[in-house]
């Protein structure tokens, strides 16, 4: 059976109960790779073929994606986290235990004997690995009134991985929950599920969560259907 991501309208509801409030994304993060020399340019051709794509004749997408480039790469450090649970070799099913283990960039809190979850920090990105059923990883950033800092999926890429979308769908303009399939050199493929809720006025609140199954199930386009058949998914993810 393919794992079930967590629905968008959950990931929103957990990040608001708990309150979440996180320091600006400017808090420096761990030191990452640095990307190859030619890979802002790759990123510049690639995101304007894509906003052309979606908006023909639009004179503002040179800029919007030059704009676009440090969120790119301040997501490095996020990319390093992600990518740590799925090296090649490393067994298949992973507790919440072996997941922190991996994940050396997080500053883990404290945890009893014998914890299946385990709460820590990369600057001002929250970390949590648990067993949800399956063992997850999870990422996510929240701050009022600010545009989401990171662009993972494209970091990604920066790095030569293959991001190939399975399932999204969408709440209005602001609102959206994705599942990619990860092929990264070094790495077992994975699912990856990016929630993003920008703010849509300066007193609301953006997030960002991102999500990977430590145990490797990818699921397919029709069970995102199955198993959250309200939403309306699409194959079409930009």
């Amino acid at each position: 059976m393919p794992s079930r991501p967590l629905s968008a309208r959950k990931v929103f509801s957990l990040l608001s109960a708990a309150g979440l409030g996180l320091a600006a994304a400017a808090t420096v993060l761990p030191a990452s790779a640095a990307p190859p020399q030619d890979a802002r340019e790759q990123f510049l051709s690639r995101c304007r073929e894509r906003t052309l794509a979606q908006n023909p004749g639009a004179d503002w997408a040179d800029s919007y994606c030059a704009e676009t480039w440090p969120a790119v790469t301040r997501s490095n450090p996020l990319v390093d986290v992600l990518l740590s649970p799925f090296a090649e070799g490393t067994p298949a099913a992973l507790e919440p235990a072996d997941v922190k283990a991996r994940a050396t960039a997080v500053r883990w809190q404290a945890a009893r004997p014998g914890a299946q979850a385990f709460e820590g920090a990369l600057g001002p990105v929250k970390a949590e690995a648990r067993r949800g059923p399956p063992t997850q990883l999870m990422l996510s950033w929240t701050a009022v009134g600010e545009p989401i800092p990171y662009e993972v999926e494209e970091a990604l890429r920066v790095r030569g991985a293959q991001v190939e979308p399975i399932g999204c769908y969408a709440y209005g303009a602001g609102e959206s929950n994705a599942v990619y399939r990860v092929e990264a050199a070094g790495r077992v493929p994975f699912a990856l599920t990016v929630y993003r809720r920008e703010a849509p006025t300066g007193s609301a609140w953006s997030y960002l969560t991102l999500t990977v199954d430590a145990e490797r199930r990818i699921p397919t386009f029709e069970g995102l259907k199955a198993a959250e058949a309200d939403p309306a998914w699409t194959t079409d993810c930009g």
